[in-house]
């Protein structure tokens, strides 16, 4: 029944296999966060939401959904946990530059989530981020910078914290900048 047309009545199943117990009901959730549907992936990320609070690598792929709401929602997800995991799986993401939507808020979630997650390994990808690439002027160069000095923040190390000295006192006017900006948005 769940591969019928009629979105509407998937979606309703979707929602009443939510409320079922078992590995299986929940194998098949997963599977629903894949459909064609928005209203359906909704539904599905809602439930297993509501069932398994850490089931993140099933569901890493939302956070490239073409819906902005089930985007922002992962992401919100995302952030209540402080595990060098999920840091790994963001810092990978980043790393090898997997966003397809590049609206600023999801970036800059991104970066914010991967300091909450306290990955030690992330400290280099960061810095580099924040004060390499010197000439690179970019709106999206500016935003980058900007996450990379909210998940310093978020770190708080002592060498994450000699980055941001470094940052506030450079040269560069896009760093300054960006540094800037990343704590004003943060209070």
């Amino acid at each position: 029944m769940l591969d019928r047309p009629e979105e509407d009545l998937v979606k309703k199943l979707v929602y009443i296999l939510g409320h079922i117990d078992g590995e299986k009901p929940m194998q098949i959730l997963i599977r629903m966060t894949h459909h064609s549907s928005a209203r359906v992936r909704l539904e599905a990320l809602k439930a297993l939401e509501r069932r398994n609070k850490n089931m993140i690598k099933g569901l890493f792929h939302l956070v490239n959904d073409p819906v902005v709401i089930i985007r922002r929602m992962m992401w919100n997800h995302l952030e209540q946990y402080k595990n060098e995991e999920i840091g790994d799986l963001i810092l990978d993401y980043l790393q090898q530059k997997k966003i397809i939507y590049r609206d600023d808020r999801q970036i800059l979630s991104c970066f914010k989530t991967l300091g909450r997650c306290g990955t030690p390994g992330s400290i280099p990808f960061l810095g580099q981020t924040l004060l390499g690439q010197r000439w690179d002027f970019g709106s999206e160069r500016s935003l980058w910078r900007q996450g990379a000095v909210l998940a310093l923040v978020e770190l708080n190390t002592q060498e994450a914290q000699d980055i941001l000295k470094k940052a506030s006192r450079s040269l560069l006017p896009s760093v300054r900048s960006a540094y800037q900006k990343a704590l004003k948005d943060h209070q």
